[in-house]
């Protein structure tokens, strides 16, 4: 029996329980033949989860005491149209990415496995980033770079699951070829990111 024909498991579990078996969590998905509606819904979900960590930062960040209620609100509406709108852009093109390196590497996967998978690692690591983002602020008094190394906690998760992810969806046995993958995404992610907040 496939994951696909078992019982329905609730969306929050399968996030959840992902991190168990990311590669037996993708190959699930996949039986499942999302549409692009639900591979949408997954990304601007990791998008949403993401903007209340921003939230946390802007309320309670290092440069929350100097923003007035307007500065803040202004801040916190720009990170929203970022997180859910923009953020979904940069997520569709780093698929594509992904997508097209690893058939170059000689995956087997589709256009619609690449964005599959790379959304679907996306929503997995989405509460990792938000604890992490949580801790860099429980943290940021602390001596040394806790803060810093906790901030980095939500990269790093995104970056091991969307590995696992694209190495299942493009049918790839070993995960090497996939972390440079990845590691050209994240990449090009952060470029996008950045000019889009040079931008706005």
């Amino acid at each position: 029996m496939t994951a696909a024909s078992a019982a329905p498991v609730a969306l929050p579990w399968r996030v959840l329980g992902a991190w168990a078996d990311l590669r037996g969590s993708m190959r699930a998905e996949l039986d499942r033949a999302p549409g692009e509606p639900r591979l949408l819904a997954y990304v601007m979900l990791s998008g949403l989860i993401w903007f209340l960590g921003r939230v946390l930062v802007v309320e309670f960040g290092p440069l929350a005491p100097t923003l007035g209620p307007d500065e803040a609100i202004k801040r916190i509406a720009a990170e929203f149209v970022g997180s859910i709108f923009f953020r979904t852009l940069a997520f569709y093109g780093v698929a594509a990415l992904a997508g097209a390196v690893a058939m170059k590497l000689g995956g087997r996967g589709s256009w619609r496995d690449s964005r599959a998978a790379m959304f679907w690692a996306a929503l997995v690591a989405a509460p990792v980033t938000l604890a992490g983002t949580l801790l860099s602020l429980l943290l940021a008094e602390a001596p040394g770079q806790a803060g810093l190394i906790a901030g980095m906690i939500g990269s790093v998760a995104f970056a091991w699951a969307a590995a696992h992810c694209i190495a299942e969806a493009h049918r790839f046995a070993s995960l090497w070829r996939v972390l440079g993958v990845v590691a050209l995404s994240a990449a090009a992610f952060v470029g996008g990111l950045l000019l889009l907040v040079s931008v706005l």
